[in-house]
């Protein structure tokens, strides 16, 4: 049998060879018509090759997935919103391809690296952990594609690298807004406090360098563990030796170990906190600990309080609509900054640039770019381009945030 079926095999050889080049062109012209059927029953759609990619590099898991995932969403809103303009006036749509670092800055490099050669963005949004907002920086200059961090570490902004830009507020930027507030308040004596990580480092660096351009003297600088809960003998320190405000730059559990620890000793000294863009700090459980403390906070977080001639206002006001809508509750400051990160993008593809060197020369130009942020003023020696006035000064007052304007002090 097996025999039999081999010769019949061999004589019908060439004959199933036609009926295999038979059969290939009547399936293809078969799956060609269900094609064409298919694209007349259903709307077109463009294809990937269509759009244009932007990468985005975001901790949507581990330690910072909170922060990634708000500008996540801020991303896809802005997509949406953005495909909708471009849509009505046939512009080609952007795609948003976003991979998750996990705040390891290893990822976050290789997520660069990535998004340049396998799928061609032309520019990314991200990180935001300063760590690997440091690493991607060095990748994408060598890979020489336009990088908008979500985080403004001085090391990435100064010397200024040429394909790396922020939209975050620089520690800068809030060292001087909080010493210009205290000069104004007429406070000539600080005590200074900061963590002991890259934050709080940063921090005491710039205020340190600023306080005596501004007349005020530290009569104390010092810093502590970033989880250290006993605060007590810094503000005994600054007590005893005459310091009539006092500056706490950290972030976490030991701002609100600093107040407590002021309400036990009973020292009315005033307490500055370092930039807040997300609201980590609670009014409810801490009582009056918290009263009177003053903080620079984003423009979007601290929306409410904005005046009605800011700037922007009403890009704001409907941007944070839309975001409550679609999310179920208000946007953070970093939600703000990636949605700026993601508008810049797009203004620099206006007029068909599409080529990295292009859009990177575009988001250079830009002066000013009105944000929800702040107004940008990017140039060549500046890749920030934020001003004083992208921050609120706050003062938690009876239990709520209320706008501080720097009064002198005992008016």
């Amino acid at each position: 049998m097996s025999r039999y079926c081999s010769e019949m095999m061999k004589k019908n050889r060439g004959r199933g060879r036609f009926f295999r080049i038979l059969a290939f062109f009547v399936g293809t012209a078969a799956l060609a018509g269900l094609l064409f059927a298919a694209a007349r029953a259903a709307p077109a759609q463009p294809s990937p090759r269509d759009r244009i990619v932007i990468g985005a590099i975001l901790d949507i898991t581990g330690q910072g997935a909170a922060r990634g995932r708000e500008a996540r969403d801020a991303l896809f809103l802005e997509e949406q919103r953005i495909n909708q303009i471009r849509g009505k006036s046939g512009s080609a749509q952007i795609l948003l391809v976003t991979i998750d670092s996990a705040g390891k800055p290893e990822a976050a490099a290789l997520g660069v690296e990535s998004l340049a050669s396998e799928y061609g963005a032309v520019a990314i949004i991200g990180p935001s952990d300063r760590t690997s907002a440091l690493a991607a920086a060095k990748v994408a200059e060598r890979a020489k594609i336009p990088m908008i961090s979500l985080s403004a570490p001085e090391t990435i902004l100064r010397p200024v690298r040429r394909w790396v830009f922020s939209t975050a507020n620089p520690v800068s930027l809030a060292s001087r807004r909080t010493l210009s507030h205290m000069q104004a308040k007429g406070y000539q004596r600080a005590a200074v406090l900061v963590s002991d990580d890259g934050f709080g480092a940063e921090g005491r660096e710039n205020l340190s360098e600023m306080a005596p351009e501004m007349g005020i003297s530290l009569l104390l600088n010092s810093r502590h563990r970033e989880n250290e809960h006993n605060l007590l003998p810094y503000l005994q320190k600054a007590h005893m030796r005459g310091a009539e405000v006092f500056v706490h730059w950290a972030q976490g559990p030991s701002r609100l170990a600093l107040v407590r620890a002021r309400l036990a000793l009973d020292i009315r000294l005033p307490i500055y906190m370092a930039l807040v863009s997300v609201r980590t700090i609670n009014l409810k459980n801490p009582g009056r600990s918290l009263e009177g403390v003053v903080f620079p906070a984003s423009r979007v977080l601290a929306a409410d309080l904005l005046p009605k001639g800011t700037p922007g206002l009403k890009s704001i006001q409907a941007f944070r609509t839309a975001f409550r809508n679609r999310i179920g509750h208000f946007p953070d400051g970093l939600s703000g900054s990636a949605a700026d990160a993601l508008r810049i993008v797009e203004a620099a593809l206006e007029g068909g640039s599409l080529r990295r060197r292009q859009v990177r020369d575009s988001i250079e130009k830009m002066q000013p770019f009105e944000g929800l942020t702040g107004s940008f003023y990017f140039s060549k020696s500046d890749h920030s381009g934020l001003r004083a006035d992208s921050l609120v000064m706050v003062r938690i007052w009876k239990g709520k945030w209320t706008l501080d304007k720097g009064a002198r002090k005992g008016k």
